[in-house]
């Protein structure tokens, strides 16, 4: 039993329901939240008594309500409590004594709580509905997008064989590009929505670990020799030539890394690392990094890097391409093989991206690099991005300015004089590129020559190429 001055005035008004009762479960006094949900005026519900509110809950046992047990004072429990016109709400109720025995009943209506709660139920079972709904449908238009390009990839492929007109093979030629690239859109939509379905899974067997690296790395030389970029590699030679793992999810994830570091560098380099920092008995952990001296990431975009359907901005949609799910694939795939995905980059200087994953292998080998020794070589390798091999080529005027707008100026105009379009139009970009913070006398020359490159007008090329050498030279002095 308490001693309690109770204030009737914040009772009345409080949006609990507050009833007050006497040994025999006579009620008391009923504030207005009482009245309101029990429908009853303040003199009829003094007539009352909780048995009639709350029917067989509560007993009145020689002459004595049940709540003054004292094994009840202290209970909360959830009940209904019933209105005039017999209808119910539930509720929760807790109980205050004070020392004249008088009792004190507190009631929360959870009619909000247990509609939400349906509510929610509902929603959640609605929506599981539409994610396997939604599934189904991917899959299917996957596959019938896969049956079309499948088609087309191998008419293509015959008429190849046939023909040998060298602007018809170029045309024939893109049409593959165009396939190849559909079918990795229509890969990734696969791969993402089977992780979300949470059907996903990794197979485990033997690889043989060089043969995948050199068809990953072969797969993106026609496109790292289109742009003159200089591929640097280096492979721990103790890594095991075979080794037990998912091999065809682990080139997918290089191809990724390898895939964005080409389509995002316009000049300059990109380095392939891999190396053994851990083999415990059949256990093996790898770690791998790929860095260019590309168009780079803030900060603030890497923190959303790799989430689903994200790019780092919406231009980079706009003018490379793309549908965000490369990164978010790779990070779940990394993360499935016990490894994590690291990224350190900076606007105009580059980007370096790093994973680790947990294989197996045949041979039973005690040997361990501390991890530590693993991210200090990562650090030194990717170094300040100011460094190593990503050269300032955007401080206009600087000697790799300076350097790399003679050579790629030189193969442009061999590229036209050749007819080789394709080539001359990356070029056209990277000086574009080079020239950015040359001021505006060079905007018009850059455009007339990217307008006359895509025109394939050799004239136009020449001309533009040369004021653009003249501008440069001038602004030099």
């Amino acid at each position: 039993m308490e001693k309690t001055n109770i204030d009737f005035g914040i009772i009345e008004e409080t949006f609990e329901i507050v009833i007050a009762f006497d040994q025999q479960g006579k009620i008391l006094f009923g504030n207005k939240s009482a009245r309101e949900k029990l429908d009853y005026s303040e003199e009829e519900l003094k007539d009352r008594n909780l048995t009639e509110i709350f029917w067989q809950e509560f007993q009145v046992e020689n002459q004595v309500f049940a709540p003054f047990d004292a094994a009840k004072l202290t209970d909360k429990k959830e009940t209904v409590m019933y209105r005039k016109n017999s209808s119910c709400f539930p509720v929760s109720l807790r109980f205050l004594f004070t020392e004249d025995k008088t009792g004190y009943l507190f009631a929360e209506d959870l009619t909000w709580n247990k509609d939400m709660d349906v509510r929610l139920r509902k929603l959640k079972e609605a929506e599981d509905m539409n994610r396997r709904l939604r599934n189904e449908f991917t899959a299917n238009v996957t596959h019938e997008l896969r049956t079309p390009v499948n088609g087309i990839r191998g008419h293509v492929t015959t008429l190849l064989d046939g023909i040998e007109d060298e602007n018809q093979r170029k045309t024939l030629d893109i049409i593959l590009y165009c396939c190849d690239s559909m079918s990795a859109i229509i890969n990734n939509i696969l791969d993402f929505s089977k992780m979300e379905s949470g059907k996903f899974s990794l197979n485990e067997e033997e690889f043989d670990f060089y043969k995948l690296i050199d068809q990953v790395f072969a797969t993106h030389m026609t496109e790292i020799n289109k742009k003159e970029l200089n591929f640097n590699v280096y492979v721990d030679d103790s890594i095991p030539q075979f080794i037990i793992g998912d091999g065809l999810r682990i080139g997918q994830i290089l191809n990724n890394l390898l895939s964005n570091a080409v389509k995002f560098t316009l000049m300059g380099q990109i380095s392939v690392d891999i190396s053994k920092t851990m083999q415990v008995n059949d256990e093996i952990e790898l770690f791998f990094m790929v860095k260019d001296t590309g168009i780079g990431i803030t900060k603030e975009q890497q923190d959303s890097l790799f989430e689903s359907f994200n790019q780092a901005d919406a231009s980079i949609t706009r003018r490379f391409g793309g549908t965000g799910l490369g990164l978010s694939i790779t990070k779940q795939l990394v993360e499935m093989m016990n490894g994590t995905v690291h990224v350190k980059s900076e606007k105009g200087k580059g980007s370096a991206f790093s994973f680790n994953v947990r294989l197996h292998t045949s041979q039973n080998v005690n040997e361990s690099q501390d991890l530590k020794d693993a991210f200090n070589k990562w650090n030194t390798l990717t170094g300040d991005m100011e460094e190593d091999a990503s050269e300032d080529f955007m401080e206009f005027g600087s000697p790799d300015n300076v350097a790399e707008f003679e050579k790629r100026m030189e193969k442009l105009i061999l590229s036209i004089e050749l007819g080789s379009w394709e080539k001359a139009e990356t070029l056209a970009e990277s000086i574009k590129v080079l020239l950015q913070n040359g001021g505006k006398d060079f905007k018009n020359p850059i455009l007339r020559m990217e307008m006359a490159v895509r025109k394939e007008n050799y004239e136009k090329s020449m001309t533009a190429c040369d004021k653009i050498k003249a501008a440069f030279e001038e602004k030099l002095g």
